[in-house]
């Protein structure tokens, strides 16, 4: 192309750029004899060396998408999130086609131009990009994921690192943080769904689209999650584990995709999920207006919450989500009713009282067999209770927490290395694990398990660790033993977040 094309198809694209719109500016690594370069950040951490792409065919489908898709959205709330942020003028949202690996948000980059070097130290988005997942949709969506951490590292940057080993997917459950950080950008791609007008996407979304065998692959079921089982509310339920061989009970019970219609997580668990809190920020920030404008009006409303956070308490065992409602209330307090009705009503009061829960699945249970006189008495016994949990919480906003105990991490050991894990070491709550994830665990067996599952669903969360021993029947030799597996998680501490 040539230089005078180029510039009249800039200017083509820039009179497309709404006002108040980040530019996106898009990265290519430096590549010597067939590996992208990386040099240590002032840090000592590596850093990918790249030069700014300005031209080209590619480059030109990756902007008009940013610029006539719903990524112009995306782009006007990261300009409204640099503001907030403190930024007098935003810098350019940055994409960095990776060459090799890719798919999360990251900061610091080498920039090469004019034969210099000079270190960025701002923000960006690390994908793997080509013509065809820009056309199918797939850029669209998955760059728009990955926004949703960088708005939060704009706006949140002390949100802690979280205990969990676990690898997250929508299925998952693993700790406050981490599913905070991961639903929060995993809300975007169902917002995308509802807003772009990628033809492969509305296909997929309507199931018209749909080929044999692939979607058996885990990216793929986690992917189908994160849209169908957002918009269904389908993360509250309990995972059924299918069977299979003991060396790989601890996957088929993090992964699974079959719920109990007639079972609800306990309210930890539900914060620790991350299809949780994606459903959640969907049912809050999406249903309104769905002009740019609006959208963008929304979000900004939420974002300066967001940024207020730096003089909050965090900790890795804070229930982070219900921290942000408790000062979006403060904040927006003509909102805050709607907000905590939705998180109730998607929760079934399972953070605050653990009534409505158990209510909810005797009502389903009749609900599933077509009992019609059954349910319609536990639906208006339900109906009842929530009118009330609403009231009270309305009151006594501190009730929304009354229902969660401490996080009571161990390191566990699974039989053999699983996929998606460096070694055979997993973090095990005892607040949230399940028979799998307590199988991991050293001096527990069957017996033990069941007991300790029962009386947590019973009598509610474990105080402590001691408080577990006893309620599992646990002598001093097996108690020992699970204290040092504390320790030795504490040891290993906090799981980085990549």
């Amino acid at each position: 192309m040539s230089k005078n094309g180029w510039f009249g198809g800039w200017l083509a694209l820039a009179a497309m750029m709404p006002v108040g719109a980040a530019e996106l500016g898009v990265l290519a690594p430096v590549v010597v004899q067939g590996q992208p370069q990386v040099q240590a950040d002032p840090a000592g951490r590596p850093a990918p060396v790249v030069t700014r792409v300005g031209s080209g065919e590619f480059y030109g489908q990756i902007q008009r998408e940013a610029r006539a898709g719903f990524l112009a959205t995306v782009l006007a709330l990261d300009e409204s999130a640099q503001r907030i942020a403190g930024a007098r003028t935003p810098a350019p949202t940055w994409l960095y086609l990776s060459a090799e690996d890719g798919g999360f948000a990251r900061r610091g980059f080498w920039l090469e131009e004019s034969g210099r070097r000079r270190f960025v130290d701002e923000l960006f988005v690390d994908l793997v990009v080509d013509e065809g997942t820009v056309a199918d949709g797939g850029f669209e969506e998955i760059f728009s994921h990955e926004m949703g951490h960088v708005f939060l590292r704009r706006l949140m940057p002390g949100l802690p690192y979280g205990w969990s080993r676990t690898p997250h997917s929508s299925m998952s459950v693993t700790d406050y943080p981490t599913a905070f950080d991961e639903g929060f950008a995993t809300h975007f791609q169902a917002l995308v769904r509802r807003h772009s007008r990628n033809p492969h996407l509305e296909n997929l979304t309507l199931g018209l689209d749909a080929k044999p065998f692939l979607p058996f692959w885990l990216s793929n079921l986690d992917r189908a999650g994160r849209i169908d089982g957002v918009r269904r509310n389908l993360f509250v339920q309990a995972q059924l584990v299918p069977p299979g061989s003991e060396a790989d009970a601890w996957s088929r019970a993090n992964e699974s995709t079959a719920f109990d219609m007639a079972r609800l997580r306990n309210g930890q668990q539900m914060l620790s999920s991350e299809g949780v809190i994606a459903t959640l920020f969907y049912r809050w920030m999406v249903p309104g207006e769905d002009s740019r404008e609006a959208i963008v009006a929304r979000y900004s409303s939420l974002f300066r919450t967001m940024a207020t956070s730096r003089g909050w308490a965090f900790r890795p065992d804070s229930p982070v989500f219900i921290d942000l409602l408790d000062h979006y209330c403060a904040d927006v307090p003509a909102d805050c009713g709607r907000v905590r009705g939705v998180f109730l009503d998607t929760t079934y009061g399972a953070t605050a009282d653990a009534t409505l829960p158990r209510t909810t699945e005797a009502m389903a249970e009749r609900g599933r067999i077509g009992d019609m006189a059954g349910f319609v008495a536990g639906l208006k016994q339900a109906r009842a209770q929530m009118t009330q949990l609403q009231a009270r919480v309305a009151q006594q906003p501190a009730l929304l927490r009354a229902a969660l105990g401490p996080d009571l991490w161990l390191l566990g050991r699974t039989p053999v290395q699983l996929p998606g894990m460096p070694s055979d070491e997993v973090a095990v709550n005892l607040n949230t694990a399940q028979a799998e994830q307590l199988r991991t665990l050293p001096a527990l067996d069957a017996a033990v398990i069941e007991r300790v599952l029962r009386s947590r669903r019973d009598d509610g969360a474990f105080r402590d660790l001691a408080d577990f021993a006893q309620r599992g029947g646990l002598d001093a030799k097996q108690r020992a033993v699970l204290e040092s597996a504390a320790q030795s998680l504490e040891k290993a501490g906090l799981n980085e977040r990549r």
